[in-house]
């Protein structure tokens, strides 16, 4: 199969930052279930990390601004995922756990 010259193989986590990212039933999953918030954002920061091995502290949160300024259920959708993620590493488990997930 021949592509044209400009083609781009795209990842689906990729995918995401082309389509516009969360619809509206995500943001209101992301704050109002705290297991999928947690979840997503978790998942989150390890696929940044995993895409950018070297800068992914000290790029990440402009990233993730970028990300939130594109629309409301992006704002709704990060704001959610980011409390669930924070609140969760208030606890002793709960930070090993993060950290093993990010890290892996």
């Amino acid at each position: 199969m021949m592509y044209p010259a400009a083609y781009c193989v795209m990842t689906e986590e990729e995918m995401t930052y082309t389509e516009g990212g969360a619809n509206l039933l995500q943001a209101v999953c992301a704050v109002a279930v705290p297991v999928y918030g947690w979840l997503a954002g978790v998942s989150a920061i390890r696929d940044y990390r995993k895409a950018h091995p070297t800068n992914w502290t000290s790029t990440g949160i402009d990233a993730w601004n970028k990300y939130m300024d594109k629309s409301l259920p992006n704002t709704i959708y990060g704001a959610g995922c980011a409390f669930w993620t924070a609140s969760s590493c208030f606890t002793g488990v709960g930070l090993l756990v993060n950290a093993l997930i990010i890290l892996s």
